[in-house]
């Protein structure tokens, strides 16, 4: 059974309210017939893909100044329902604006001491915020690094439109991973198109972890796979993007492509072991 660190936990009516969540359908050449109607359908599809536990995305961009994303928000009490109602399946972690100052910390804090959350997620591009903005960000990643909990940050291009994706280089993060070693950062999308940059990053602050997802398995840059089978092999993470891209058609095309060429173990660190370490379960 397999952890999936990187889930949307969207239905196909919040989804086609959102402008640049639809070109980001686009993007994947997704059929909108087919996307989930309801979380039982995201439960559904993790049984018949045997992933026993996914890491729900929040998302908060309502003092976001861009137009775009004013339907974009997933308040975080609806997060928490969703996760009660999965029989412990779905953690969440949260979604906040980091342009909304002292009151994105405030909720922040009543996510994780009172809704019980495991981690802050953070799209930079979507919030127009770069990561390593100490007045905006360094509170908030204070917060994490003491709570221990971490924070998942998009990295790289993205398939939403109407933002910019100079908010998402990687580069970004290494400053960040500096000024709080002790913070768990999950670089995801490993940073493409700058995934050398990433790696590095990675390398430098132990601290840092790469997703795999947004990616078929068959697609990721061979670039990558020395540093999945060899250094960095304690710090990837299996990821799907859902519902962009489907758990059992990740792990299918993970199967026939990428793991034998795997060495012993590495699989079993990258499905579940890795995430295990990254959530102290």
């Amino acid at each position: 059974m397999s952890i999936d660190v990187h889930v949307h936990p969207w239905t196909r009516a919040f989804m086609k309210k959102n402008g640049p969540i639809m070109k980001a359908c686009g993007f994947f050449k997704l059929d909108v017939s087919k996307l989930p109607t309801s979380t039982e359908d995201l439960l559904e599809e993790m049984d018949e893909a045997k992933v026993s536990k996914a890491i729900i995305l929040g998302q908060d961009a309502h003092a976001t100044r861009n137009p775009h994303f004013k339907n974009y928000t997933m308040k975080n009490d609806a997060l928490r329902e969703i996760s009660r109602n999965s029989r412990d399946r779905l953690v969440p972690f949260a979604g906040v604006d980091p342009n909304a100052g002292e009151a994105a910390l405030r909720e922040l804090k009543r996510a994780v001491n009172e809704l019980g959350f495991k981690g802050l997620k953070v799209h930079s591009s979507a919030n127009s915020v770069y990561p390593n903005d100490r007045r905006k960000m360094d509170p908030l990643c204070g917060f994490c690094e003491e709570a221990g909990v971490p924070i998942l940050f998009h990295t790289g291009t993205t398939g939403l439109g109407d933002c910019d994706i100079k908010f998402s280089k990687p580069e970004h993060l290494d400053e960040v991973a500096q000024r709080f070693p002790d913070l768990k950062i999950v670089m995801a999308h490993f940073g493409w198109p700058w995934p050398d940059v990433a790696m590095a990053v990675a390398l430098r602050n132990p601290n840092v972890y790469l997703d795999l997802s947004g990616w078929r398995p068959r697609y990721i840059p061979a670039g990558v796979l020395p540093y999945l089978n060899g250094i960095l092999k304690d710090r990837f993470l299996f990821g799907t993007d859902y519902p962009m891209m489907r758990q059992k058609e990740w792990l299918d095309d993970f199967e026939s492509s990428m793991k034998p060429r795997l060495r012993p173990g590495v699989a079993e660190k990258l499905l579940r072991g890795n995430a295990r370490r990254l959530l102290s379960a």
